[in-house]
């Protein structure tokens, strides 16, 4: 969401994006408060008692990205008009000037020329290797900027999924369920980060307790769709005057669906007067808690839906410098007629939502609440 966010941030004002990556990261942190001791291993050819002793965070210990980050925190916030969103905390902001994220050991800047040198000149402190200038890859999505805007795809890292091996019959166990589990993990990280469109077969493949054949020959159709299908994200020179948050949101199952049956989905869009869009946000997932009815179920998403919209949101008005109003649509009349008046829900389970929805409308964090067809939901793909 964070760098979708700042990418659409980087469409509307017509910033230069690009980025960079520090060059054996841990070892040009800040040295640790005490030394990590380690036995040497047999690789080294030391003595059997050799002992080492590491004054630097070493790659594969849990909390060696973090002290990277806190290393490189104060110098990204010596950029004059520099200070740490309130949204994400790996999000650095100059409001109207630009924006640095950084994941691990990779850096995506985006602003204008001024900002940009100082950025520059905060990474000429490290050993890093040549930036990328419009054509990026940064966190598992690569972009490529034109005049109308930024196109972002994740064909680098679909290209590298490997098949699984599904020999007939269809219906036989997989004798690889590890492996179907692994590669559904690998396309869900693809299905969150770029293509929304194969998120809901993902998520499915990931929770399958008992996989078979015909799993297996899923996943292998989702590979091909990734592969075969000429999809980018499309985030236009949106007209800043006219910017709004759109939210849609559904339910998909009942009570007495399976559990694999029942699924939540999101969209959280940034669209301007003339209905282009940059698609900031989707979810696809079996939901938190169980719902006894309808009404309930679709309260829950997009009570969800919201919530999720909110950090969104507040990095936009950091960024932009200016309030960005915020609707949601539900194809539930039900949930659309409780929401908008004081009845209160026959059933219960659904209260929280519904008042956390109430008090999002009258405070003015919610601009208005919507009722659309069915057919007219774009998130019931999801």
């Amino acid at each position: 969401r964070a760098i979708r966010t700042c990418l659409a941030a980087t469409s509307v004002l017509g910033w230069s994006v690009h980025t960079e990556d520090f060059l054996s990261a841990y070892l040009q942190s800040d040295k640790l408060p005490k030394p990590i001791y380690v036995h040497a291993p047999p690789e080294a050819h030391e003595p059997d008692d050799a002992v080492w002793a590491f004054t630097r965070p070493m790659y594969g210990k849990g909390n060696a990205g973090r002290h990277f980050f806190f290393s490189t925190q104060s110098k990204f916030l010596s950029i004059p008009g520099a200070r740490l969103s309130e949204a994400f905390d790996t999000v650095y902001v100059s409001p109207l000037h630009g924006c640095l994220s950084s994941y691990v050991d990779d850096t995506l800047a985006a602003g204008t020329p001024a900002f940009l040198r100082q950025v520059a000149a905060v990474m000429q402190q490290y050993k890093t290797h040549r930036p990328d200038h419009g054509s990026i890859v940064f966190s598992g999505i690569a972009a490529d900027a034109d005049a109308d805007g930024l196109h972002c795809h994740s064909r680098p890292y679909a290209a590298d999924l490997v098949p699984l091996d599904a020999p007939p019959p269809a219906n036989a166990p997989l004798a690889n369920a590890a492996g179907l589990h692994s590669l559904a993990a690998q396309i869900l990280w693809i299905g969150r980060l770029a293509r929304p469109d194969v998120l809901t077969n993902a998520a499915a493949l990931a929770c399958l307790p008992s996989p078979t054949t015909l799993d297996a020959r899923r996943a292998n159709d989702t590979i091909a769709i990734l592969n075969n299908r000429d999809v980018t994200l499309h985030f236009p020179r949106l007209d800043p005057s006219s910017l709004r948050l759109s939210i849609y949101a559904d339910y998909s199952g009942s009570t007495l669906s399976p559990l694999p049956r029942r699924q939540v989905g999101s969209l959280v869009l940034l669209t301007d007067a003339s209905a282009r869009f940059c698609l900031l946000h989707w979810a696809s997932h079996r939901p938190h808690r169980v719902c006894r009815g309808s009404t309930a179920r679709e309260l829950l998403a997009l009570a969800d839906a919201v919530a999720a919209a909110l950090d969104v949101r507040l990095l936009l008005h950091e960024l932009l410098s200016r309030r960005i109003p915020m609707d949601a649509y539900t194809d539930s009349a039900t949930a659309y007629e409780l929401v908008t008046s004081f009845k209160d829900p026959a059933d219960m389970s659904g209260k929280n939502d519904l008042y956390m929805l109430r008090r999002a409308l009258l405070a003015g964090t919610l601009s208005e609440i919507n009722h659309i067809r069915g057919a007219d939901n774009p998130d019931d793909a999801l």
